[in-house]
C-alpha cells in the first residue's frame, strides 16, 4: 500500500489528506504482513481524497474513497477471502453536493438468509453511512462484479478521472507489482469460479454467483 500511496502522490492524483490515509493503511498492513486475516477501514470523516478535477464539460469534481469495513480471511483458496466488504467511490461537485456514489460490497445475511443479488456486487447509491438522508431511492440493479479493495478502487479512480496521469504510471514496475498483489487477493478465486461456470450448460454464470445459491 505504501507504493500505491507514493505513486499516486508523486503523480499528483491524491490530495495530501488522501496520501496520509493511504500511508496509515500501509503502516497498519505492514504490522500484519504475515497474517492471514486483517481488516481495513476508511472513515467518511477522513476519506482517501483525490485531487479536484474536471469532467469533459469543465465541471469541478471531487472524488473520494471510503470503506466502512473490509475484513479479509485467506483460507485454502476454495472461497472468496472476505468476511466483510463495504467500499465506495463518492463524487461531489465543487459545492460539496453529491453527484454520484458507487458502492461495492459483499451480500449480507440476516438470520441466515442472503441479501438478494450477486455475492459480490456493484450498485449505484447504496447506504451513505452516517448520511442516510442522501441514500439513493433505487437499490437495484446490483451488478455482478468482482471484489475490490482500496488499492484496486484507487486505480479505477486514477484511470477514469486522471487518465493522463494514470497512463504515465500504469507501467511502472513497482506500481504493477503492488497492484498485482491485490489482484491475486480479490480476483483469483472469483474469476476461477466464473470461468468454471462457462462450461456448465444447465445454469448461467449469474445464477452461479447469486448470493442465495452461491456456496
Amino acid at each position: 500500500m505504501a507504493t500505491i500511496a507514493a505513486t499516486l502522490e508523486r503523480h499528483n492524483v491524491v490530495e495530501s489528506e488522501g496520501y496520509a490515509v493511504l500511508q496509515r493503511l500501509a503502516r497498519e498492513l505492514k504490522l500484519k504482513k504475515d497474517a492471514t486475516a486483517w481488516s481495513v477501514e476508511v472513515d467518511r470523516g477522513a476519506p482517501i481524497l483525490f485531487r479536484r478535477t474536471t469532467d469533459e464539460k469543465g465541471r469541478w469534481l471531487k472524488p473520494r474513497v471510503v470503506a466502512k469495513g473490509i475484513e479479509v480471511e485467506q483460507g485454502d483458496g476454495t472461497a472468496l477471502p472476505f468476511r466483510a466488504l463495504d467500499i465506495a467511490l463518492e463524487v461531489d461537485d465543487d459545492t460539496n453536493g453529491s453527484l454520484s456514489r458507487w458502492h461495492l460490497d459483499l451480500a449480507n445475511k440476516t438470520a441466515g438468509v442472503s441479501q438478494s443479488g450477486p455475492v459480490t456486487h456493484l450498485q449505484f447509491g447504496g447506504h451513505n453511512h452516517g448520511d442516510r438522508e442522501h441514500d439513493h431511492k433505487l437499490k437495484v440493479p446490483r451488478w455482478c462484479h468482482p471484489p475490490m479493495e482500496v488499492a484496486l478502487l484507487c486505480e479505477v479512480v486514477a484511470a477514469n478521472f486522471y487518465e493522463e496521469e494514470w497512463l504515465g504510471l500504469r507501467d511502472e514496475p513497482n506500481w504493477c507489482q503492488a497492484i498485482c498483489l491485490y489482484q491475486q487477493l480479490c480476483y483469483k478465486f472469483y474469476f476461477e469460479r466464473m470461468a468454471n461456470s462457462l462450461s456448465v450448460s444447465s445454469s448461467t454464470a449469474l445464477s452461479g454467483m447469486w448470493a442465495s445459491t452461491y456456496s
